[in-house]
């Protein structure tokens, strides 16, 4: 499992693996944090639950990127985790673990306006793992 930020052109990447469709979207989470802030100076002191939906899987996922984006700009979190309670083609129930904001604690690394369904693809290799490339506007 894990992710790793890939270049694109005018924009900024990850590349996403898991063994599991919760543990990629969980990973995808994970690497959009990483372009956000530092997460190792992110404490769990809140929890937040919430559900994403979409027309398919890879919708459902650009959806639950999308909405952790508006939740750490509108509610002034950071996160450092997240726990997938359940995947389907077209939900995702989801906690985010993290705090609230704090510049005096909390640098921000640089900003992502929107995850993108460019090219986005989800595929299970011969290793058995599930893979995808996620692009985002910054």
């Amino acid at each position: 499992m894990g992710y790793r930020v890939i270049d694109t052109t005018a924009d900024v990447g990850i590349e996403v693996w898991a063994e599991s469709l919760e543990e990629l979207f969980a990973e995808a989470a994970r690497g959009l944090f990483s372009l956000l802030y530092e997460t190792e100076k992110v404490d769990i002191k809140d929890k937040l639950h919430w559900e994403s939906e979409g027309l398919d899987t890879e919708a459902t996922l650009i959806n639950m990127l999308n909405d952790i984006i508006f939740l750490h700009d509108t509610r002034k979190m950071v996160f450092k985790d997240i726990q997938i309670e359940s995947v389907s083609p077209n939900k995702v129930k989801f906690t985010l673990l993290g705090e609230k904001f704090d510049p005096s604690k909390h640098e921000i690394l640089g900003e992502i306006k929107a995850a993108t369904l460019h090219n986005i693809a989800i595929s299970k290799g011969k290793d058995g793992l599930y893979r995808c490339k996620i692009v985002f506007d910054v």
